[in-house]
């Protein structure tokens, strides 16, 4: 088989996404679509579309043997023996220069850990050897994360983003409609300590768009537009560490404040918080199953019934679009197929002045950013309009 393409933070973040669900493990039962053991765990983290077992991730081309000087991020330890003498686990980094022990992602009886293992495993396991993902993508550069639409914020008329750059944690804002580096503006600093950055619409009646954003520890801020700084935030929420997919979707209550929508991590249930503080107590259950996507990305009204619409990407690359406001299976269309290769998507809106809104998506291994025109947003129609993203 050939592996989908992926970073070794994305592996990470992927593995990290199963520690403290209390998730079960079972050779017979699944998750996210994959198994719960601990190569159906390694086939999720590197995004394979399919539960390989611990001896047939070398034999179906996914895995090669590599030196323990080669370890890196995404790579693992792996002992090949059949059935319940393998096992694997996803290695992280080494725990100092010794390189006697490293902080490792696995899957066990007792669950998913992270935790400090000894080189090359515990005793009395069999014998482990260092495998590379052969799709991994090495990137000198991280690029940008957490793309978010913030509207028109210089005037020109054009949709402007924010972005933030992953080495340091600047908050950049770029002017559309080809966000160049060159029309970029540092607005903040920091910004890498969130998991997640949300453009909600304007909380505060200023006619800028604000921003909601989460820490690790699931503590959530508001911050003020358009220049989003520390002394304008405010603390609006705790425990959204549980939640994934935050994505704002306008006024879908109709009080005229902006809803947005994000997915429980541990169930899968797709829940609708209202404006303006996104309450626990304000949320209400609008769909099941949606923990089966790696992404999901508000992209403005597609069919012109005046609801916000979502486009869904699975971890098989498979994109789909959602009619709100509330996002039913039953009308969900297949619009393309290949959407693992991207990632970061965001909509700024109608940058091509069509009437229907367009997406922006940076192509995993080149860090190109190209531009999808809508309501499918297929390859044809789209267009590489910068790098190093």
């Amino acid at each position: 088989m050939t592996p989908p393409a992926l970073t070794r933070t994305e592996v990470m973040t992927r593995a990290a996404s199963w520690v403290g669900l209390g998730l079960d493990y079972s050779n017979t039962a699944y998750y996210q679509g994959y198994r719960m053991d601990c190569s159906g765990y390694a086939s999720m983290a590197w995004k394979l579309g399919t539960s390989l077992v611990t001896g047939t991730f070398n034999s179906s081309g996914v895995t090669v043997d590599i030196t323990k000087s080669e370890l890196k991020a995404g790579d693992a330890l792996n002992n090949p023996a059949s059935g319940a003498s393998g096992h694997i686990a996803l290695f992280e980094k080494w725990t100092d220069s010794s390189q006697s022990a490293y902080w490792a992602y696995e899957f066990t009886g007792s669950g998913v850990h992270h935790r400090k293992i000894p080189y090359p495993y515990f005793s009395g396991y069999g014998t482990f050897h260092p495998v590379r993902n052969k799709a991994i993508i090495d990137v000198s550069d991280p690029g940008m994360t957490n793309l978010a639409a913030v509207g028109d914020q210089t005037g020109d008329g054009i949709p402007d983003i924010i972005a933030t750059k992953v080495s340091d944690g600047k908050l950049y804002r770029y002017a559309g409609p080809d966000y160049s580096g060159a029309s970029r503006v540092e607005i903040g600093t920091g910004w890498n300590t969130f998991d997640s950055v949300t453009a909600v619409g304007d909380l505060n009646g200023d006619g800028s768009t604000d921003l909601v954003a989460a820490k690790g520890d699931g503590t959530l801020y508001r911050y003020s537009g358009p220049d989003y700084s520390g002394p304008a935030r405010v603390k609006i929420g705790t425990g959204w560490a549980s939640m994934t997919n935050v994505t704002g979707v306008g006024d879908a209550t109709g009080d005229g404040v902006p809803d947005l929508i994000a997915v429980e991590k541990s169930s899968g249930a797709l829940y609708r918080y209202s404006g303006p503080n996104y309450s626990g107590a304000s949320r209400v259950e609008i769909g099941t199953g949606w923990n089966t996507f790696d992404s999901v990305t508000a992209v403005g009204d597609l069919n012109g019934d005046g609801s916000t619409d979502l486009i869904a990407a699975k971890g098989d690359g498979t994109l789909y679009r959602y009619s709100g406001p509330g996002y039913s299976g039953a009308g969900r269309v297949e619009i393309g197929d290949g959407w693992d290769s991207m990632n970061n998507l965001v909509s700024p809106g109608d940058l091509d002045k069509d009437g229907v809104p367009d997406l922006l998506a940076v192509k995993l291994s080149t860090a190109k950013l190209y531009r999808y025109s809508g309501p499918d947003f297929s390859g044809a129609t789209r267009t590489e309009i910068g790098t190093g993203w």
